[in-house]
């Protein structure tokens, strides 16, 4: 059982998470990394102004870096010889390369030792990956390339890879992954082309997103999203740079990650971003505003708080990161209906058919927009929205049944703003378009 497990970002001991007696996780500080790290925090769950935190936040910490798939947990502390309860001995086997700069490994070094490697991957061990992961959704370590253990939350089967010379690699020990392939939720048609065209859309309708593209490969398809919180420079050299989520930075079990479960939901993002003290804050805050219209136009219904997350700057302090994980229910039947809940509420209602447009207002209000502001976004999102998603059908060059599946995507998304520009007409009395 691992009792102590050191956090390291850009190789610097940052400081130990250690397991109690109890079983409870305390984390302490290194006087030096808090000494030298400026404006950078390793979460703002746990403020290095105090060099000790104890209570839940440390182990929701670790818990937030894990996957939110408790097969998976299962199959790794199966695989480790650890127990799938305790996040910190999955940690040291998964550790190395996890979300945003933190590294976790037994070693008590002051700079993180051992080395790194890439390992050359085929299309076919590609393709092959992929499609076990259709057929086993938990599966999500590479086979043969034992060294290459990495954790990503979520519950959707993932893995990732390194993008080096325009091939692909395992990256293994200390070496970090450039890019992350999701084949989709299981059960759920073309649900990698869904991810890939609503965020496509999301960043034609001018937000920031992460860059994503389908990748086809020995008759296998998936998303591939570039990550935000790697920086490859010209040499070729893979650099990390910090972020957490919103559970993380709030100190929220990943179990809580839904509003209804007692997670946060607009005002409580809001607020943790407001009040991170980033010199970009009201930027992030307004642009985190826009992500909650959009969700809304778009039915994206999973927008928890897990898929906000904040980019820690050593020297401007936190700022809202580019959006992910932006999926719409819109083209389901199954799911754009009377039941399609939100992750966040809206006035206190989840369910769409519940939700008018004053709900939406009175939510914003509580995050400090006055009703004009809200009705402006509104306007100017619902213009770009149509467009936005026929430019990312068009971009993405399909056919057969995945340019039929898009082009619902397409036709739902503009029935929906024509639903919501009546409503805004009626909220004002004129013409959106006028």
């Amino acid at each position: 059982m691992t009792s102590q497990l050191t956090a390291y970002i850009d190789s610097a001991r940052v400081g130990w998470f250690l397991r109690e007696s109890s079983g409870g996780i305390r984390f302490v500080y290194d006087d030096d990394w808090r000494a030298s790290a400026g404006r950078l925090e390793l979460t703002l769950s746990m403020p290095k102004s105090r060099r000790q935190h104890d209570g839940e936040a440390p182990a929701n910490f670790l818990w937030n870096l894990l996957p939110d798939n408790e097969a998976v947990l299962e199959r790794w502390g199966a695989r480790f010889g650890v127990s799938p309860r305790n996040p910190m001995s999955l940690l040291s086997h998964v550790g190395m390369d996890t979300a945003g700069a933190v590294q976790l490994s037994e070693s008590d070094a002051t700079d993180l030792p051992g080395e790194g490697a890439l390992e050359a991957i085929s299309d076919e061990d590609l393709a092959a990956h992929i499609r076990q992961l259709r057929k086993d959704p938990s599966d999500w370590l590479l086979p043969g390339h034992s060294q290459g253990a990495f954790s990503l939350a979520g519950a959707q089967s993932k893995f990732t890879l390194a993008r080096i010379d325009g091939a692909w690699a395992v990256p293994t020990g200390r070496s970090a992954s450039t890019h992350i392939f999701k084949p989709g939720i299981q059960g759920l048609e073309f649900g990698d082309l869904n991810e890939h065209l609503t965020m496509s859309a999301a960043a034609a309708a001018g937000l920031d997103v992460a860059e994503s593209r389908i990748l086809r490969v020995g008759g296998e398809h998936a998303i591939v999203v570039e990550r935000y919180d790697r920086v490859t420079d010209q040499s070729g050299s893979v650099s990390r740079v910090h972020q957490e989520d919103l559970a993380q930075a709030l100190g929220v079990h990943p179990a809580l990650k839904y509003q209804a479960e007692g997670g946060p939901g607009v005002h409580g993002v809001m607020n943790a971003i407001l009040g991170s003290r980033g010199r970009d804050s009201a930027k992030s805050a307004s642009a985190f505003v826009d992500a909650v219209l959009f969700n809304w136009i778009a039915l994206g219904t999973d927008a928890h708080a897990k898929n906000y997350s904040l980019i820690h700057d050593p020297r401007r302090g936190p700022r809202l990161a580019p959006l992910y994980d932006v999926t719409s229910a819109l083209p389901y039947p199954a799911f754009n209906n009377r039941n399609a809940r939100f992750a966040m509420s809206f006035d206190r209602r989840y369910k769409d058919f519940e939700i008018e447009l004053r709900h939406v207002v009175r939510e914003c209000a509580r995050a400090g927009l006055g009703p004009d502001d809200v009705i402006d976004r509104l306007r100017s999102l619902i213009a770009r929205v149509p467009d936005a998603f026929s430019s990312a059908k068009a971009e993405s060059e399909l056919d057969g049944d995945e340019a039929a599946f898009a082009g619902r995507l397409v036709n739902a998304a503009e029935s929906r703003v024509n639903r919501l520009r009546r409503e805004i007409r009626r909220w004002r009395g004129d013409d959106l378009d006028g």
